[in-house]
């Protein structure tokens, strides 16, 4: 198959394997794609997101619970046909979840979306705008206030000045970087060359880790999606958070 020109849709993975540990009184039945926010399951707003900007075909990887979620998004709406791949890792680091998606995703760029986190669509279309073929990696980069609670808790990305022409170089990445620019917004473009950087780094870790080696090879830059709705629900101080922004959309 051949890689999509600038600006054109990706494929997507989705990673929604975890056990969501933090809100175990809501997962100890429930995997936490299908926790409900505004009355619709967290997962399902990601799902019209990527319909809404022009994504066709989408790998779920699931773990916890994957029976649920599969059956929960069999069918899925607007013309995004989904497939399904399964981490029996799950409760270990989320690159186990990526390197599962590894054969779907061949030596295609695609985007890269938590399916814990609640995106518009707004926000996809300007992450994919952002990707060049043969250029560096991409992750989403929002320097919008948020308030203290939420940014203790969120990855943070600390940036390289911008050059005119050129895509701002991420220099670090994680939820200890102190001095930040921006919030990773849980949404990346993974050009195939990631899969190098994967390799040389222990095959259960994290995502940062995985960011921290793209760094290190100058492989990954920011997309600047601020003013674009997106919230990470982790708590359940995020869940009631992410009740009231919606119901606030709404004009609830």
């Amino acid at each position: 198959m051949h890689s999509p020109s600038a600006g054109s849709p990706l494929r997507a993975v989705i990673l929604a394997a975890g056990d969501g540990g933090r809100l175990r009184h809501l997962t100890a039945e429930l995997p936490k794609p299908l926790v409900t926010v505004g009355g619709r399951p967290i997962v399902s707003y990601t799902i019209e997101a990527l319909s809404a900007a022009g994504v066709r075909e989408a790998l779920v990887v699931t773990g916890y619970r994957e029976a649920q979620v599969r059956q929960a998004l069999a069918g899925a709406p607007g013309g995004l046909r989904l497939s399904f791949v399964t981490n029996p890792r799950y409760e270990r680091g989320a690159s186990l979840s990526l390197r599962a998606a590894r054969a779907f995703c061949g030596d295609e760029p695609f985007l890269l979306l938590m399916a814990d986190h609640l995106f518009s669509s707004e926000l996809l279309a300007a992450l994919m705008a952002a990707w060049t073929p043969g250029g560096p990696c991409l992750v989403a980069s929002d320097s919008s206030p948020r308030d203290a609670a939420y940014v203790e808790e969120a990855t943070r990305l600390a940036l390289e000045p911008a050059s005119p022409g050129t895509p701002r170089m991420v220099r670090a990445i994680g939820k200890d970087v102190r001095a930040y620019d921006a919030l990773d917004a849980g949404a990346f473009v993974v050009q195939p060359s990631a899969w190098e950087a994967m390799d040389a780094v222990p095959e259960d870790c994290e995502l940062s880790d995985i960011g921290r080696e793209l760094i290190r090879r100058r492989s990954l830059a920011a997309a600047d999606v601020s003013g674009a709705f997106w919230y990470d629900v982790d708590t359940p101080d995020d869940l009631a958070a992410a009740e009231t922004l919606l119901a606030s959309a709404a004009g609830g």
